[in-house]
């Protein structure tokens, strides 16, 4: 895991002039407040990215597929306290394409508990001296048609595992609302620095194919983690009526699949808790 936090770090090439006009590589650095340089990716990673991306895109089922990148700058004082100037990051993505759905779980934008952070109308500086490091993170949106098939939805993430080899990598796969089925979505988080087993992402895809067309099911999200063990990751169900043979056809259901001894999460409408 350290060699590929390292792998990771220096995928980002950045040239920071300082003061005295001697040049800075990549990795931590000690930069000038007024020199530092937007990052840029690697060409050799963007590469791989946008072939991920190609070969999705060209995909059976496959409706549409975007990839969004964000290169990240830390700024650290001596001490190691964060310095890093407020809105660094919005300034320095605030061309990189379309915006990805928040993850499961995450506090709304329109949470006035969590405000998005504005894009500045001019580049913050960071702190003269402090030490810089980077890194990237990519987020695909995919669509599927709605009337593709778990097998087609879990060559996309098999797919990706082939291509690329990053932990920064999410992918949020998405099988719209069809006859006889709901809207479904999987995300798989920092996954892509291995190879996906294919019948591991067709149990997922096949075991919420199965959900969404289960009678009563209204809403259905899964989140696969890092280490791709399922049952680690977790699971959103929205039911109604909140009636208890409805509960028990879903709990049924769910233990015929990938998801048997997931984390569940209810919304019932009562809010009670399968």
């Amino acid at each position: 895991m350290l060699q590929r936090t390292a792998a990771i770090t220096a995928a980002l090439v950045i040239t920071l002039v300082s003061a005295s006009g001697c040049a800075s590589g990549p990795g931590g650095t000690t930069s000038s407040a007024t020199t530092a340089a937007v990052p840029q990716m690697d060409a050799q990673v963007g590469s791989s990215l946008d072939d991920a991306l190609r070969t999705v895109q060209a995909s059976p089922g496959v409706a549409s597929a975007t990839n969004r990148i964000e290169l990240h700058q830390r700024y650290t004082a001596a001490d190691g306290t964060d310095v890093t100037p407020p809105g660094l990051d919005a300034w320095n993505n605030r061309d990189a394409g379309p915006t990805a759905p928040p993850p499961i779980g995450a506090v709304s934008p329109d949470d006035p508990v969590l405000p998005p952070v504005p894009t500045p109308s001019a580049r913050p500086a960071p702190p003269a001296g402090a030490t810089e490091t980077h890194s990237f993170t990519s987020a695909f949106v995919v669509t599927m048609d709605p009337d593709a098939s778990p097998s087609e939805a879990a060559a996309v993430p098999v797919a990706m595992a082939k291509r690329i080899a990053w932990t920064g990598v999410t992918l949020t796969l998405q099988v719209p609302a069809g006859p006889g089925h709901v809207l479904s979505t999987v995300t798989y988080s920092g996954t892509f620095d291995q190879q996906i087993p294919d019948d591991t992402a067709l149990g997922v895809a096949s075991g919420l194919a199965r959900l969404a067309a289960t009678a009563g099911v209204t809403g259905l999200e899964a989140s696969i983690p890092r280490t791709m063990r399922v049952d680690y990751g977790s699971l959103t169900i929205e039911v109604s009526p909140a009636d208890d043979a409805t509960l028990a056809r879903v709990r049924h259901v769910i233990d015929g699949t990938a998801f048997a001894g997931t984390t569940l999460h209810g919304s019932f409408g009562n809010g009670a808790k399968p």
